[in-house]
């Protein structure tokens, strides 16, 4: 990779979509110092070079195409899609991101650096557990990537025990508002590989990404890891909210991770015992 940053241990991988080659690396180079990782969406992108984003970029790249079935940006032909992405393990990608549907059709080969992730998405729903399709997944691929989508409080707990329990690398979340919090608090856990961010607030690549600003500058991801405190505040209110930001503004960068779920009053206390139920080592606070 031309102009090698190393960031080992930062978990923040910057989801891109840009017009093209040269703006993508471009905005790379912008975002190295701040990222370890970086998706990039190839079907989201006008045009693209498989070879010249690879060995351009300055930290390991994601490389995903997918399908508007997967409500992707690419309408191509299924195999003309599946070339894309052998053609990103020729050139040497850190990582490929395939469909589950699609797994057995995409093999990195002998030789090959680049690891596969298998990812299953519910755009709609939070399956009620994460386990089984964790397990399913887990012996044919190097990653599993398993995400829901967040409509109540409740919904980001799959995923809180997916990241608490899992034996081998994963990429676990929520999509939605209300799943932001699984965003900021993945990187805490020891087998998650990576969470997302956007270049911006207004280049979001899913529903409820913040920006990756955001996640290194407010909350420090960049130095969080299995070894940094974490406290897990139940919010009912703004200003519940705001006393978070600041107790995490406060908290020595990367040894203390404050994040905030919100739920209403009546709810506050059930949700925190079975958040604290799931994540043990996590300090769950009911904010009053």
């Amino acid at each position: 990779m031309a102009g090698s940053v190393s960031n080992a241990g930062n978990k923040v991988a910057a989801s891109l979509a840009l017009p093209d080659t040269p703006s993508c690396l471009a905005e790379l180079e912008r975002l190295a110092p701040r990222i370890g990782l970086a998706e990039v969406r190839l079907d989201l992108m006008g045009s693209f070079d498989v070879g010249k984003l690879v060995a351009g970029s300055p930290v390991p790249l994601v490389l995903t195409c997918r399908p508007e079935r997967e409500r992707g940006g690419f309408a191509g032909p299924e195999p003309e899609r599946l070339a894309v992405l052998r053609a990103a393990c020729e050139a040497g990608a850190a990582y490929i991101d395939v469909e589950m549907d699609s797994l057995d059709q995409v093999a990195a080969g002998d030789g090959s650096p680049t690891r596969i992730i298998a990812s299953q998405h519910w755009y709609d729903t939070m399956p009620p557990g994460l386990s089984g399709p964790y397990l399913r997944l887990r012996d044919r691929c190097d990653v599993v990537k398993l995400v829901g989508t967040a409509r109540e409080p409740a919904d980001v707990l799959p995923v809180l025990g997916l990241l608490a329990t899992a034996t081998t690398p994963v990429i676990a979340l929520a999509m939605g508002a209300a799943g932001t919090c699984t965003r900021i608090l993945a990187p805490a856990f020891p087998h998650t590989l990576l969470t997302y961010g956007s270049a911006a607030a207004a280049s979001q690549t899913a529903p409820g990404q913040i920006t990756v600003d955001e996640l290194t500058g407010r909350y420090g991801l960049g130095a969080v890891g299995s070894a940094t405190a974490v406290y897990l505040h139940i919010t009912s209110s703004d200003q519940h909210d705001q006393a978070v930001l600041e107790a995490q503004e406060k908290a020595p960068r990367g040894a203390e991770l404050h994040v905030s779920l919100r739920t209403s009053a009546g709810d506050a206390l059930v949700l925190a015992a079975r958040v604290a139920d799931i994540l043990p080592g996590v300090t769950v606070q009911v904010e009053r």
